[in-house]
């Protein structure tokens, strides 16, 4: 099964019909938190394996159970496994380096900033503008 159609655009992009819903910020909140729920219960390994199996469908364990998946922003079709690792691993790891260095400022300022920009147009935090995805409820 393909994962990699070019559906586009998003609603308030040009798309007539809205044939997509972003994740709602309540959904996006429950995918971190069962996340890291999978993450402890398999000891970390069994959510790295299973994470590292599904990011080629744009999606983490919890995104999978939650009917989310991660899209580019300006094509709609389903980010790549390289996509997917640099925004699921490379830029949480920049910011984690980032607050080792700032003694936790660094992690403040993104935790608010992410929900700052959540509420602006089109639901997009700012790991999503940097990485060019969309997150869509496909439930």
């Amino acid at each position: 099964m393909s994962y990699t159609n070019n559906l586009s655009p998003f609603p308030g992009e040009g798309s007539d019909d809205g044939s997509y819903r972003f994740a709602s910020f309540q959904h996006r909140l429950g995918a971190y938190a069962l996340d890291a729920v999978l993450a402890v219960l398999t000891l970390g390994i069994g959510w790295l394996i299973w994470s590292l199996v599904i990011w080629g469908e744009g999606q983490t364990p919890a995104k999978k159970i939650l009917k989310i998946r991660v899209r580019h922003f300006e094509t709609g079709s389903v980010v790549t496994w390289g996509h997917m690792a640099v925004r699921e691993f490379l830029v949480p790891v920049t910011v984690s380096i980032a607050t080792n260095l700032t003694f936790g400022i660094a992690f403040l300022a993104w935790i608010i900033i992410e929900i700052v920009f959540y509420f602006t147009k089109n639901s997009r935090t700012l790991r999503d503008h940097w990485v060019k995805t969309v997150v869509i409820n496909e439930a």
